[in-house]
């Protein structure tokens, strides 16, 4: 199916909240764990010309301060075709590792079409492996991120130790938990 102009799609979410006790059960290679960041998730959707971000709901996303021209030259990588990405927007001064606040940056969790094709029926790994070859593995200074440019990053997917990964993660301010899937 072809992705050939704008609308809207609502953005996969996760739905159930599992006991931290329960981490372990998970962990059994068939799972991959993102961590899941105290921001505002949005989809961005562009054509290398257009840009149009939006929040879960349907709506403009307010107070989005990386540039249009940010996101076409870092991001954007469909030559001339529709590009839609699901990432979460550090926008509630929400503190780092290093207790700094970490704001109004991007951070890539997820790619819902690329070259105007929907990514239905992919499996959220061939989609990890996708944003692998676009943005590469560029490491930063923080081990739960790869850096893109400076406004623009890429969580990083985990696949074992989820337990200790929660326990390492949850206490930084910006870090709510883990997403599994």
């Amino acid at each position: 199916m072809k992705f050939d102009r704008f609308r809207f799609i609502y953005p996969p979410r996760q739905e159930n909240a599992i006991p931290t006790d329960d981490i372990e059960t998970y962990d059994n290679d068939t799972m991959v764990a993102q961590p899941k960041l105290n921001g505002s998730n949005c989809t961005i959707y562009t054509n290398g010309i257009d840009v149009h971000v939006m929040n879960r709901h349907n709506q403009r996303l307010t107070n989005f301060q990386i540039t249009k021209e940010e996101i076409i030259k870092d991001l954007y990588k469909s030559n001339g075709n529709w590009q839609v990405i699901n990432a979460e927007y550090l926008n509630k001064s929400k503190k780092d590792e290093k207790n700094q606040t970490f704001n109004h940056k991007l951070i890539i969790f997820d790619i819902l079409t690329f070259n105007s094709d929907y990514l239905v029926g992919k499996t959220f790994g061939e989609r990890i492996t996708l944003l692998d070859e676009l943005y590469g593995k560029v490491e930063c200074e923080k081990e739960y991120l790869y850096k893109i440019s400076d406004n623009i990053y890429r969580v990083k997917s985990y696949e074992g130790s989820f337990k200790s990964l929660y326990e390492r993660l949850t206490p930084i301010d910006m870090i709510e938990g883990l997403v599994m899937k």
